[in-house]
């Protein structure tokens, strides 16, 4: 075989003998196999201390945070994109019925409330609460084990358990909890806390002169002999009396029950005494027509809260006939220009409708005039 099919061997030098050369060899290899051996060794130390000292907060840790938020938060935008977020009803503030409630993941905290009425609310709202955060924080230093396994940890696993217990029972229990049907008898409790607090002085009811803020009077007090009630009742129970006195649900009775024949504009330029005899059997007018009893249909406190509502000021009545429903009892903007073409382009609420064409221009000028200043709309 020629030269071109072989390889040369490697050259020895001259002046090294062969055994030498050999013996180099085997130690180098011995070298490399102690080295093996040795970073084999390194690496299952490394392993062991890593374990014992766990995994470095950065990048590690936050690397793994923020890819669970990034989860989280992308959950959370499928969700509203594909459910939404569910609406009810809107506000009616004539509706005594309503019983408003939380979302699910605070029902436990609404029925917690329920075991501490009155002045203990505080330890419901406040003290419980408050030691559950207290103890979150306190937890590096109440368990300080290095054992992962809750077998491990008995103390801690108990009272996290006895805690999720509780709020699932709470939360099972609101659940359950019958809520009263819309349609069921409710006492009157705005009548009643007239009552208590008004009655004795002003008797079954109260005429109110335009352009008063009855909130302010109530609150404050406006002459010798009448306390100011700001201190004894919330602002809730000012409105609701504010409510009751001025009898908004007057809109409610009149469409009910006088619309589908009257305009309110007609028949609030009509004396009040004559209203009110236009509701009494037997009345010129209506002979001859099929109009029911309304001594029968209609109680007392419906009747004044009709002829409040027709002799009410102009302003007045159209707010509670159109916007109150989901305004309640007033809008705080103080530009009359902006409140007028609200009124008519339809405002920035998906809702809210425009009213261009549905009210004469007068109206919506008187309307927007007792939204910004309710003392100065003329009477109707």
């Amino acid at each position: 075989m020629g030269a071109a099919g072989l390889a040369a061997p490697a050259a020895r030098h001259p002046l090294v003998p062969r055994h030498s050369h050999q013996h180099q060899c085997a130690a180098k290899a011995g070298t490399i196999q102690m080295n093996e051996e040795e970073r084999r060794r390194y690496l299952a130390e490394y392993e062991e201390e890593k374990k014992k000292k766990g995994i470095s907060f950065f990048p590690d840790a936050i690397f793994k945070d923020a890819v669970v938020m990034l989860i989280v938060f992308i959950v959370l935008v499928a969700l509203s994109y594909f459910l939404g977020s569910p609406l009810e009803a809107r506000a009616n503030p004539a509706d005594a019925t309503y019983t408003p409630r939380p979302e699910w993941y605070f029902l436990f905290v609404f029925q917690l409330l329920k075991y501490f009425p009155g002045n203990l609310e505080v330890i419901g709202v406040i003290v419980i609460p408050a030691i559950a955060v207290g103890l979150l924080f306190a937890l590096p230093l109440l368990d300080r084990s290095p054992r992962r396994h809750f077998r491990d940890r008995l103390g801690i696993t108990g009272v996290t358990a006895l805690v999720l217990v509780g709020v699932v029972g709470l939360t099972v229990q609101a659940l359950r909890q019958q809520v009263p049907l819309s349609g069921q008898e409710q006492p009157d409790k705005v009548a009643a806390l007239y009552t208590a607090n008004c009655a004795a002085c002003h008797g079954p009811s109260l005429a109110v002169p335009p352009g008063v803020d009855l909130h302010a009077v109530i609150a404050q007090g406006s002459h010798e002999g009448m306390p100011a009630w700001g201190a004894d009742l919330s602002v809730d129970e000012i409105d609701a009396l504010v409510g009751f006195i001025t009898a908004p649900n007057g809109w409610a009775v009149f469409r009910d029950e006088c619309s589908e024949c009257h305009q309110a504009t007609d028949l609030a330029e009509l004396d009040p005494f004559r209203l009110r005899d236009a509701l009494d059997p037997g009345f010129a007018a209506h002979e001859g027509l099929d109009t029911p009893d309304w001594s029968v249909k209609l109680d007392p406190s419906a009747v004044t809260a009709l002829v409040n509502f027709l002799i009410a000021p102009d302003g007045q009545r159209l707010f509670a006939a159109n916007c109150a429903t989901c305004h309640g009892t007033g809008v705080t903007v103080s530009d009359e220009t902006e409140v007028r073409s609200i009124i008519m382009k339809g405002g920035r609420h998906r809702t809210m409708p425009s009213w261009a064409g549905q009210l004469p221009d007068e109206d919506i000028v008187t309307l927007a005039r007792y939204v910004v200043d309710p003392a100065t709309t003329p009477e109707g």
